[in-house]
């Protein structure tokens, strides 16, 4: 497999850490460039799996089969939690090669990956020390516990990992009479990882990721950690650096909230909207300071209202009319002005009965000039009637249905993923022909076709999602034949005649 014209191909590790050859790691930065450069969508020949040996799943279903979880981009490879050999969650890499695509270390309970420059933090489980922070510089010789927080077999619980440059920004929860919660910061050694504070109840924001290996963003912003706190007072809004001075109350933003829902940094800010106990949807946004934190509309009901993202100086949601069963796109101004309808989109089930459309996949790339969002559509039964991708640059004309169906089983919603702002991944059904496989899009109806059948003769490999690395898309799926499987496809900047 060639590099590409993007970035030189990592390196592969051999099984004791040590690096074969030199690679250049791709920068966040970079990526985030990338995302609004012009790809060709990638063909079936350069879609390969990474691992023909990664533990098979013996025929079981896909909903028993875990899927390889918690993509993540570390130094410029993949770094991702599957089945290992032993029982757990082994942590893999991959350099996009089959060689360079290897077993780290297993765990029980290895979950939130969570990459800093020079070290990966993660939570995991042993026998002696339970739930706990662990670290890893990418090598089997280099992951080890971090620090026991709670002494012994009892373990802690823990939320909302996010690093801050080299250091990691994390929440212990504390049962008691009072909820409360522990703010502690880790410069990557047992020393040096310390609690900052005691707060009220952190309570744990519902983002904006729908499943797939992807794991939900934390609120981080201008060198800070947003997030959100439950006390008698009411739902208010923190901000911390890690440090003491650093970590301040910036606002309440509800006396009866029961929730806090679709988190979002996208366009400098970060958006959410609170429920409160009437029903009542509160917009907001906030820069991190309490001046700057700022409700923009209030619905005084609406079903399933969610956040889509930034286009220009406005924000794109969506609501829902209980009484029309029909979803409506519309359009607030960050900086004030009327809160107006972009388009409804149609349901032709509207009619017959329980039908209602809800969002189930929301991607785009930072500063692109498009949303792109998976419609589905109730039925009377669980399974959904219909299941479809819609594309949307803020205009009635602009928001169009790209392709139909997706997955309409109970057990599996479609991932959607934006590798690029005209260069968008998701699974779909090919009506009996293929199953459910990976799925390309440019951002047009006639530019959406199949990727590449990976389980040939009607099977479906199911995409659990897909995750950009440089040059390379990466994708998790899960089948009744090789259970969980990555495969990945080369990024082209020059498209075939």
């Amino acid at each position: 497999m060639s590099c590409g014209m993007l970035a030189a191909c990592g390196a592969p590790l051999d099984e004791a850490g040590a690096e074969v050859s030199s690679g250049e790691p791709i920068s966040a930065s970079k990526e985030a460039s990338e995302a609004l450069t012009a790809f060709c969508p990638p063909d079936a020949a350069s879609t390969q799996r990474m691992k023909a040996n990664l533990p098979p799943a013996d025929g079981a279903p896909p909903r028993s089969t875990p899927a390889p979880d918690a993509f993540v981009n570390f130094q410029g490879r993949l770094y991702f939690s599957a089945l290992g050999e032993a029982p757990g969650r082994t942590l893999w890499r991959s350099d996009g090669t089959s060689a360079g695509t290897v077993a780290v270390k297993t765990l029980a309970g290895l979950q939130s990956l969570t990459p800093a420059p020079s070290r990966l933090f993660f939570r995991a489980v042993d026998d002696a020390h339970g739930e706990e922070p662990w670290v890893s510089d990418g090598t089997t010789a280099g992951t080890r516990l971090l620090k026991d927080l709670t002494p012994g077999a009892e373990g802690s619980t823990l939320v909302d990992l996010a690093t801050l440059g080299e250091r990691l920004v994390f929440f212990r929860q504390v049962n008691g009479a009072t909820p409360s919660s522990e703010l502690w910061t880790s410069d990557g050694t047992s020393a040096g990882t310390v609690r900052v504070r005691t707060l009220p109840e952190v309570v744990p924001s519902s983002g904006t990721n729908f499943g797939g290996p992807v794991p939900a963003d934390v609120l981080k912003l201008g060198g800070a950690v947003l997030f959100f706190t439950r006390d008698a007072s009411g739902l208010a809004l923190w901000r911390t650096d890690g440090t003491q001075a650093g970590t301040f109350r910036v606002k309440d933003v509800s006396t009866s909230g029961t929730g806090v829902s679709s988190t979002r940094v996208t366009g400098g800010w970060a958006f959410f909207y609170v429920v409160s106990a009437n029903g009542a949807v509160a917009v907001w946004k906030s820069d991190g300071t309490k001046a700057g934190t700022q409700k923009l509309y209030t619905y005084g009901s609406t079903r399933a209202p969610l956040l889509l993202g930034v286009l220009g100086s406005s924000l794109y949601m969506t609501t829902t009319s209980a009484s029309s069963q029909r979803i409506s796109v519309r359009r607030i101004p960050l900086e004030g002005g009327s809160e107006t309808s972009v388009v409804t989109l149609p349901n032709a089930y509207a009619d017959q009965g329980a039908a209602y459309p809800y969002v189930t996949g929301i991607s785009a790339v930072e500063g692109g000039t498009k949303l792109y969002f998976a419609l589905t559509i109730g039925g009377e039964r669980q399974a959904p009637r219909d299941a479809q991708l819609w594309v949307t640059d803020g205009t009635a004309s602009g928001t169009t249905m790209l392709h139909r169906p997706l997955s309409r089983s109970d057990e599996y919603t479609s991932p959607i993923y934006a590798a690029a702002d005209d260069l968008v991944f998701f699974s779909a059904d090919a009506e009996s022909t293929t199953g459910i496989e990976p799925w390309v899009t440019d951002g047009t109806p006639a530019g959406s076709r199949l990727l590449k059948d990976l389980v040939p003769g009607g099977d479906s490999s199911y995409p659990y999602g897909f995750l950009r690395v440089g040059s390379r898309v990466f994708m998790s799926t899960a089948d009744i034949y090789d259970g969980g499987q990555v495969w990945a496809t080369q990024l082209r900047t020059t498209c075939s005649p």
